[in-house]
């Protein structure tokens, strides 16, 4: 595994990015989930503690009041306990809901919505021993084991922490009421899941570090690997050449259609061709919208024949504008004297001064 990843040198492709996570090979961890889980739930026992304690102080004394209202049959005491538990369930509803809630936001919050029936699918290979004790001693397994030894290891050390902080509270309990002591103690529950879920949110945030370091580990490519999907992204050098071909064909079509469009062809007078559009207040400058040279500059003619379009024959001009202006682009300042007298030239054949 070490040569294969001297040799996976290059970032993954975007393309390669993608055929991982279709098949759900994402950054997540797991601890960060949990986490947020757990601090949340502290939060909802904290903020609805008294709401669920006097709901389900309600619930219970209206079961065991239930108890004398009439005979003790099997049907009426099914019929009690599904209605109290119903109702404790109705109870915690908001608490279920929200780290239902949580709990997907979560996970899209790592990793982005994705769906995907891949990992689902039966992967054969990992009922291969070899492939199993490779998954056993791999990096992934040694560091989820570490994580997992260290997770124990701080969060007993905190809960004894905060154990020892809420024991002496535990000698006054005696002289409290019974409502006194259920909120001492969920006081005290509160505070150790908070900090449980603040040492996994630690050993999370480092968790995810590692896990997004191991996914862009995995997905590095080698420079063959990239050759080879830019070949078959691209095509072979044979494709690509008939690609190109086909979109200068292409290019060379919407040009000789904007030649019908031009006010004047300027020619070398055989070897070049150019053709200029004016629209007087419409653009700051002739602009030019076709050129050519050999057969281009031939068929260029031709089209501006056939339309109507003058050839006017200025061959210091029309070398000049060919080398320095791109088509659809208006010609530079230093050609404005030279083309302005063309076009009036060309506009006093036509008539419109």
């Amino acid at each position: 595994m070490a040569a294969d990843d001297q040799e996976r040198t290059e970032q993954a492709t975007p393309k390669r990015r993608e055929e991982s996570r279709q098949k759900g090979n994402v950054v997540k961890s797991q601890e960060v989930s949990s986490a947020v889980l757990i601090l949340v739930a502290a939060w909802s026992l904290s903020s609805m503690g008294s709401t669920l304690h006097l709901g389900i102080d309600g619930v219970m004394a209206r079961t065991w009041s239930s108890f004398a209202s009439g005979p003790m049959t099997q049907h009426y005491f099914y019929q009690l306990m599904i209605n109290s538990m119903t109702s404790v369930l109705f109870l915690l509803a908001p608490v279920t809901g929200a780290l239902a809630l949580v709990g997907i936001v979560s996970g899209v919050a790592q990793h982005g919505f994705i769906f995907t029936a891949t990992p689902l699918a039966p992967d054969w290979s990992r009922i291969n021993p070899l492939s199993g004790f490779g998954r056993i001693f791999s990096l992934q397994a040694l560091m989820s084991l570490g994580k997992t030894i260290m997770k124990f290891i701080v969060v007993a050390f905190v809960a004894t922490l905060v154990i020892r902080r809420e024991f002496p509270s535990v000698f006054i309990a005696i002289d409290l009421s019974p409502s006194q002591i259920v909120a001492m103690t969920g006081g005290g529950v509160v505070r150790l899941i908070f900090w449980s879920g603040m040492v996994i949110a630690v050993i999370g945030i480092a968790d995810y570090g590692f896990q997004r370091w191991d996914h862009e580990r995995k997905l590095r490519m080698t420079k063959e690997e990239i050759k080879e999907e830019l070949k078959h992204t691209e095509g072979t050098p044979l494709v690509r050449s008939r690609i190109r071909s086909l979109q200068r064909e292409m290019a060379r079509k919407r040009m000789m259609d904007d030649v019908p469009k031009a006010d004047v062809v300027i020619t070398n007078p055989t070897a070049l061709a150019v053709a200029l559009v004016y629209q007087a207040g419409g653009l700051e400058a002739p602009k030019v919208v076709a050129k050519g040279a050999g057969f281009i500059a031939k068929r260029i003619r031709e089209v501006a024949r056939e339309n109507g379009v003058p050839l006017v024959e200025n061959k210091p001009l029309a070398r000049a504008v060919f080398k320095t202006v791109e088509i659809g682009e208006m010609i530079p300042s230093r050609f404005y004297r030279a083309v302005a007298e063309i076009l009036a030239y060309v506009y006093k054949l036509r008539g419109k001064g």
